[in-house]
């Protein structure tokens, strides 16, 4: 695959490398004036964009599908299992339970008072706040993650911004009268909004990057852009030949920066596959920070 990678890279660079000779320098110039406005452009609207139409748009549709998938969603019958899975053992009854992760503090402390109140030793209270506050920054964002029906839920929960104060907070809206209602919502508007906010803006960057070059094709071929520029060979055609590598090169630096952002925000689970082309590992390293 890797291989593959930095063949498409360099396949990328030939073809506007050729493209380049065989319009000439002058020619290619105004052609490629026109991709870094038409990049410009597609920068500028998506970014604007993509924000509203993940709010208004997205977001209902998401909080719909996640809901279908949690309807049967219990938080403390499923975090008590979860707890259990990970060799937390939880001495108290389900209303005990609930309430403690209904506390408006720090849930962790809340256990480790609730363990002391119940008898425990000091030593022991203390070992049960700091197991379930490991389980609440590390294990009960990918429960959610998982139940809401989102694949990889291992790899996505340790990529997305689920902190123990975001944890707490989801909790808490878990426990909260409409408690399903409210958790999906929060999860709709402060935990997966990030990474479909990142993935909406490049691919509407492309789409939009596409359009604009395309109509601007038309445009210069409708005015006759090109019709009255004078054909220089030789020095003209080396210069387009070096102009066509560079463009190729910034479409291909280009594509690294998108897909690492979508790396980053969890929209690509597998970055490994980036970083070892030759080629393109290098490029994608540049931007890629995980």
């Amino acid at each position: 695959m890797s291989i593959l990678i930095d063949v498409i890279a360099l396949a990328i660079i030939a073809v506007t490398a050729i493209i380049g000779y065989k319009r000439g320098f002058v020619r290619y110039v105004i052609k490629l004036a026109g991709t870094i406005a038409c990049v410009i452009f597609a920068l500028i609207v998506s970014d604007m964009a993509s924000e509203p139409i993940y709010r208004n748009i997205v977001a209902p549709r998401l909080e719909s599908a996640i809901s279908d998938e949690m309807k049967d969603f219990d938080i403390t019958a499923d975090v008590r299992k979860s707890m259990e899975q990970t060799g937390i053992k939880l001495d108290m009854t389900d209303a005990e339970l609930k309430k403690i992760l209904s506390d408006t503090g720090s849930i962790p402390t809340a256990f480790e008072r609730a363990a002391l109140d119940s008898g425990k030793s000091k030593e022991e209270a203390e070992k049960l706040r700091v197991q379930t506050d490991i389980y609440f920054s590390d294990s009960f964002g990918k429960l959610i993650l998982n139940c809401a029906g989102f694949d990889n839920a291992d790899e996505l929960g340790s990529k997305l911004d689920i902190s123990s104060a975001k944890a707490f907070d989801l909790v808490r809206a878990f426990t909260a009268k409409d408690g399903i209602a409210k958790g999906v919502e929060y999860i709709v508007k402060n935990v997966v909004d990030k990474m479909i906010t990142t993935i909406i803006r490049y691919v509407l960057f492309l789409v939009l990057f596409i359009l604009a070059e395309a109509l601007l094709a038309v445009v210069f071929t409708v005015a006759g852009v090109f019709d009255h520029l004078p054909i220089i060979k030789g020095a003209n055609k080396s210069l387009g030949l070096a102009l066509g590598i560079v463009k190729g090169v910034l479409y291909v630096i280009l594509a690294a920066l998108i897909i690492s952002a979508l790396c980053e925000n969890g929209a690509i689970s597998n970055s490994d596959m980036f970083k070892e082309p030759l080629l393109f590992g290098k490029l994608f390293g540049l931007f890629y920070k995980m």
